[in-house]
Protein backbone atom coordinates (compact mmCIF):
# COMPACT_ATOMS: atom_id res chain seq x y z
CA UNK A 1 0.00 0.00 0.00
CA UNK A 2 2.49 2.59 0.80
CA UNK A 3 4.37 1.65 -2.27
CA UNK A 4 1.25 2.49 -4.16
CA UNK A 5 0.90 5.83 -2.52
CA UNK A 6 4.73 6.55 -3.08
CA UNK A 7 3.91 5.59 -7.10
CA UNK A 8 0.93 7.96 -6.89
CA UNK A 9 2.94 10.80 -5.42
CA UNK A 10 5.73 10.83 -7.70
CA UNK A 11 3.18 10.20 -10.61
CA UNK A 12 1.66 13.76 -9.73
CA UNK A 13 4.37 15.43 -8.99
CA UNK A 14 6.01 15.08 -11.91
CA UNK A 15 3.18 16.20 -14.13
CA UNK A 16 4.01 18.55 -16.57
CA UNK A 17 2.91 19.97 -19.42
CA UNK A 18 4.58 21.85 -22.31
CA UNK A 19 3.65 24.00 -25.63
CA UNK A 20 6.09 25.35 -28.02
CA UNK A 21 6.36 26.98 -31.66
CA UNK A 22 9.17 25.83 -33.97
CA UNK A 23 10.67 26.74 -37.35
CA UNK A 24 11.77 23.26 -39.39
CA UNK A 25 13.38 22.52 -43.04
CA UNK A 26 9.99 21.78 -43.72
CA UNK A 27 7.89 24.37 -42.19
CA UNK A 28 6.54 26.17 -39.16
CA UNK A 29 3.97 25.03 -36.46
CA UNK A 30 2.82 24.41 -33.17
CA UNK A 31 3.73 21.20 -30.41
CA UNK A 32 1.95 20.57 -27.13
CA UNK A 33 2.06 17.64 -24.73
CA UNK A 34 1.97 16.03 -21.02
CA UNK A 35 3.87 13.86 -18.65
CA UNK A 36 2.34 10.60 -17.75
CA UNK A 37 4.74 9.31 -15.73
CA UNK A 38 8.50 10.69 -13.71
CA UNK A 39 10.84 7.46 -13.75
CA UNK A 40 13.49 8.69 -11.30
CA UNK A 41 16.81 9.57 -12.65
CA UNK A 42 15.79 8.64 -16.15
CA UNK A 43 13.65 11.07 -16.81
CA UNK A 44 9.94 11.62 -17.85
CA UNK A 45 6.72 9.78 -20.27
CA UNK A 46 4.16 11.56 -21.98
CA UNK A 47 2.10 11.90 -25.13
CA UNK A 48 2.95 15.26 -28.07
CA UNK A 49 1.22 16.21 -30.66
CA UNK A 50 2.36 18.36 -33.32
CA UNK A 51 0.35 20.44 -36.05
CA UNK A 52 3.07 22.24 -38.58
CA UNK A 53 2.20 24.26 -42.33
CA UNK A 54 4.47 24.03 -45.04
CA UNK A 55 6.46 26.16 -46.30
CA UNK A 56 5.52 27.77 -49.66
CA UNK A 57 1.95 27.20 -51.00
CA UNK A 58 1.90 23.55 -52.40
CA UNK A 59 3.73 22.02 -49.73
CA UNK A 60 1.93 19.79 -47.32
CA UNK A 61 1.03 20.20 -44.10
CA UNK A 62 2.01 17.27 -41.21
CA UNK A 63 -0.21 16.73 -38.16
CA UNK A 64 1.71 13.38 -35.47
CA UNK A 65 0.85 12.26 -32.51
CA UNK A 66 3.68 10.23 -30.50
CA UNK A 67 4.78 9.03 -27.29
CA UNK A 68 8.08 11.03 -25.93
CA UNK A 69 10.47 10.21 -23.25
CA UNK A 70 11.93 13.94 -21.94
CA UNK A 71 14.10 15.40 -19.34
CA UNK A 72 17.01 12.86 -20.06
CA UNK A 73 19.27 15.06 -17.99
CA UNK A 74 22.95 15.78 -19.28
CA UNK A 75 25.43 16.11 -16.28
CA UNK A 76 27.15 18.82 -16.03
CA UNK A 77 24.88 21.35 -18.12
CA UNK A 78 21.23 22.70 -17.59
CA UNK A 79 20.19 20.80 -21.07
CA UNK A 80 18.26 17.81 -21.28
CA UNK A 81 17.58 15.23 -24.39
CA UNK A 82 14.16 13.97 -25.24
CA UNK A 83 12.82 11.26 -27.74
CA UNK A 84 10.13 10.89 -29.42
CA UNK A 85 8.43 7.97 -31.91
CA UNK A 86 4.68 8.02 -33.33
CA UNK A 87 2.43 8.32 -35.98
CA UNK A 88 2.42 11.38 -38.25
CA UNK A 89 0.11 12.31 -41.90
CA UNK A 90 1.51 14.64 -44.19
CA UNK A 91 -0.20 13.30 -47.37
CA UNK A 92 0.49 9.97 -46.19
CA UNK A 93 0.52 8.14 -42.85
CA UNK A 94 3.82 7.21 -41.90
CA UNK A 95 5.61 6.63 -38.50
CA UNK A 96 8.03 9.02 -37.33
CA UNK A 97 10.86 9.33 -34.37
CA UNK A 98 12.33 12.65 -32.94
CA UNK A 99 15.08 13.07 -30.80
CA UNK A 100 16.80 17.39 -29.61
CA UNK A 101 18.01 18.88 -26.74
CA UNK A 102 16.09 21.37 -24.74
CA UNK A 103 17.42 24.37 -22.62
CA UNK A 104 16.93 27.15 -20.25
CA UNK A 105 16.26 30.43 -21.05
CA UNK A 106 14.07 32.96 -18.65
CA UNK A 107 11.66 31.49 -16.26
CA UNK A 108 9.73 28.65 -17.70
CA UNK A 109 10.44 29.85 -20.89
CA UNK A 110 13.40 27.69 -22.84
CA UNK A 111 15.25 26.86 -26.56
CA UNK A 112 14.36 23.40 -28.16
CA UNK A 113 16.38 21.94 -31.40
CA UNK A 114 15.41 18.53 -33.31
CA UNK A 115 15.99 16.16 -36.13
CA UNK A 116 13.26 14.27 -37.31
CA UNK A 117 12.64 11.27 -39.81
CA UNK A 118 9.89 9.52 -40.69
CA UNK A 119 9.37 5.67 -42.72
CA UNK A 120 8.27 8.12 -45.86
CA UNK A 121 11.71 8.98 -46.28
CA UNK A 122 10.88 12.43 -44.87
CA UNK A 123 13.97 13.80 -42.78
CA UNK A 124 14.37 17.58 -41.34
CA UNK A 125 15.99 19.03 -38.44
CA UNK A 126 14.47 22.49 -36.74
CA UNK A 127 14.53 25.00 -33.89
CA UNK A 128 11.88 26.60 -31.92
CA UNK A 129 10.44 27.95 -28.31
CA UNK A 130 8.86 26.05 -25.41
CA UNK A 131 7.10 26.83 -22.43
CA UNK A 132 6.55 24.44 -19.77
CA UNK A 133 3.97 24.94 -16.52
Amino acid sequence: MAGALSLAAATSAGAVTWVGANASTSGFGVHAGLSLLRIPVIGAVGVEGTAERGWGNGASNRYAVGATLRDLNLPITRVDAFATIGAEYSNSFALYGEGGLRGPLIGSAGWRAFVRGSSAGRFGAGVGLELRF
